[in-house]
């Protein structure tokens, strides 16, 4: 009696490990289905992907002047120097600002750090 519970046993843990893998593979075949679907998608799209910018590109990048002077319509966290003109983040209110002092250029937009490494002011220069 104790051998045949002891087989029963044996027996049903077999089964609840098939059952298990047969559910991993199933699962895993379903997933491996999904990602080649979508592979196929993306392509028939011609997305682009992204590609990694340098540190320099990040650092220094073409801003249009609309850009420019929507980031003036709010206070900013930075001091912000155009050009030769410089704006002290203490100073500045978007309310009394003159933007007719800004010309109507293209800028790069640049980054000058403190000694601990953070922003310290942010710089459009006029291309």
């Amino acid at each position: 009696m104790q051998n045949l519970t002891k087989f029963l046993e044996t027996v049903t843990y077999l089964i609840i490990f098939c059952m298990a893998g047969t559910i991993l593979l199933f699962h895993s075949r379903s997933l491996n289905n999904f990602i080649t679907t979508v592979k196929k998608e993306i392509s028939s799209q011609n997305i682009f992907y992204e590609k990694e910018r340098t540190s320099d590109e990040i650092q220094e990048s073409k801003v249009t002047y609309t850009e420019l002077i929507s980031t003036l319509f709010v206070d900013p966290d930075y001091d912000i120097q155009i050009n030769s003109m410089t704006i002290l983040k203490e100073n500045y209110n978007y309310r009394e600002f003159d933007f007719s002092t800004v010309p109507q250029a293209e800028y790069t937009k640049s980054y000058q750090y403190d000694s601990s490494g953070d922003i310290a002011k942010v710089i459009y220069k006029s291309l």
